[in-house]
C-alpha cells in the first residue's frame, strides 16, 4: 500500500470495525476470512462506497450538424458561425452597431415631424342657459 491509499484506508477500517461490533453486538458474526479474501471484501467495498466520477457527455451536436451538412449538401448548416465552438463576437459587434445606425436614423427622420408643443387656451368656455320647459297642460 502507498501512503496515499492509506488516508483512505482508515475511515473505511474504522466504518467495518464499527459494523462488525454492530454485527458481534446483535450476536451475529462474520466468518474468517484469510487475507486475500479480506483484500478482496475490502476492494469491493471501496468500490461499492467510491464516487462516482462521471465524465461530461460527449458534445454530439456539431456531429449531428456535420452529418445534416454533408448529408443535405449545404443546404442545412452552411454557415461557419453556427457550427462554430466560438461565439461570433464580430456578428454580435455589427449587428448591434448597425441598430443604433437605424435608431438614430429614425430619431433623426421622426425628430422634426413632431413639432412644436401648440398653446391651448385655458378660458372656459361660455355656458348658455336655457329656460325650463313650460309646464304641459293637465288632462281630464
Amino acid at each position: 500500500m502507498s501512503d496515499s491509499e492509506q488516508p483512505k484506508d482508515e475511515p473505511m477500517d474504522q466504518d467495518l470495525a464499527d459494523a462488525m461490533q454492530e454485527l458481534e453486538g446483535e450476536g451475529l458474526s462474520l466468518p474468517e476470512l484469510s487475507e486475500d479474501e479480506e483484500n478482496e471484501l475490502r476492494s469491493l467495498i471501496r468500490g461499492a462506497l467510491a464516487e462516482k466520477q462521471e465524465d461530461d457527455p460527449p458534445d454530439v451536436l456539431a456531429g449531428v450538424q456535420k452529418k445534416l451538412r454533408e448529408r443535405s449538401g449545404g443546404k442545412f448548416y452552411r454557415d461557419g458561425w453556427s457550427t462554430s465552438q466560438e461565439a461570433p463576437i464580430a456578428t454580435y459587434l455589427v449587428t448591434s452597431a448597425l441598430m443604433l445606425v437605424v435608431l438614430l436614423v429614425v430619431y433623426a427622420v421622426l425628430g422634426p415631424l413632431s413639432g412644436e408643443a401648440v398653446k391651448v387656451d385655458m378660458q372656459p368656455a361660455p355656458v348658455q342657459v336655457l329656460p325650463s320647459p313650460p309646464p304641459k297642460p293637465a288632462h281630464s
